[in-house]
């Protein structure tokens, strides 16, 4: 069985990386399209090409969110529970609720333009996993609580992931304000905005929920609602920054300017959260280090 979820992993790897090199090759043509004057913001005709290779890279999420969820149903029924417990399952449930939350925004946004960077992304969380250590190893101590176990990391994978796709629509933003809106294939910097914003608003409240409920086990686990442990303090540290832009979110003046790059740095606080405060600092959340 860990061959054929190997197997599913690595052609899930392959199509977000074709996925991505489609949708970034339909940005690229219609970047070679002239802008019509209108009066109003620049408009930009695309040909079919482009159109044809934006939606093979939405057709790629798809494919590739399936062969995911495969991957990780195998991995649950190989290991007998939720299948993050270390740094390469949680790696893969990252990235595999990254993509199904772009699928899922995408139903009622205009998303497809914002697929190749979601594939990209989610490339990158693949890649890194397959370079972790995929044995099946007994539960520490500290991570017997099934339900916890479930439902904690369970809600942080989901916030994490949300707050990817706030991340790509934060970029999409910043990139299309400096452009004026000109680059094609891309939502404008308005739509970019509103789709980071919903992000943001689903992502706070799980991220919040997540911190709680690690709260209730590290009391289970450690006699202690709270250690000063990295983990624990660096993911204080993102709920601020969260919590800083949803205050100056609304506002049209200067502080309001900072907004896509209040969840830009947010979600560098979630990458270090999830990576760096396990592999560089010793502390109790040290046991999902590879």
């Amino acid at each position: 069985m860990q061959t054929l979820i190997s197997m599913l992993i690595i052609a899930g790897l392959a199509v977000l990386l074709a996925s991505a090199a489609s949708g970034l090759g339909s940005v690229l043509l219609g970047m070679g399209r002239t802008p019509l004057a209108t009066g109003g913001p620049a408009t930009v005709t695309v040909g079919g090409g482009a159109v044809g290779l934006q939606r093979g890279a939405s057709i790629g999420l798809v494919v590739a969110f399936s062969l995911l969820v495969g991957a990780l149903a195998l991995r649950t029924i190989l290991i007998g529970h939720a299948p993050w417990s270390n740094l390469h399952e949680f790696s893969l449930a990252f990235a595999t609720a990254l993509v199904g939350t772009h699928l899922l925004l995408a139903r009622s946004h205009p998303m497809s333009g914002m697929a190749p960077f979601t594939a990209l992304l989610a490339a990158g969380l693949v890649a890194f996993a397959l370079g972790l250590d995929n044995r099946v190893d007994s539960l520490v101590p500290a991570l017997q609580q099934p339900l916890l176990l479930t439902v904690h990391v369970g809600t942080a994978v989901l916030a994490y992931a949300v707050s990817g796709v706030a991340f790509v629509a934060a970029a999409v933003e910043i990139g299309q304000a400096r452009a004026a809106d000109r680059i094609p294939m891309l939502p404008s910097a308005e739509a970019a905005r509103a789709i980071g914003h919903r992000a943001v608003l689903v992502a706070f409240p799980i991220l919040t929920i997540a911190i709680a409920l690690g709260s209730v086990w590290a009391n289970l686990a450690w006699r202690s609602y709270w250690n000063n442990d990295p983990k624990e303090l660096a993911a204080a540290a993102t709920w601020l920054v969260f919590g800083a832009y949803l205050h100056v979110a609304g506002r049209r003046d200067r502080w309001g300017r900072l907004a896509p790059w209040l969840i830009v740095l947010g979600f560098a606080g979630v990458l270090f959260t999830y990576i760096g405060a396990g592999l560089f600092f010793i502390g109790e959340h040290s046991y999902a280090a590879p």
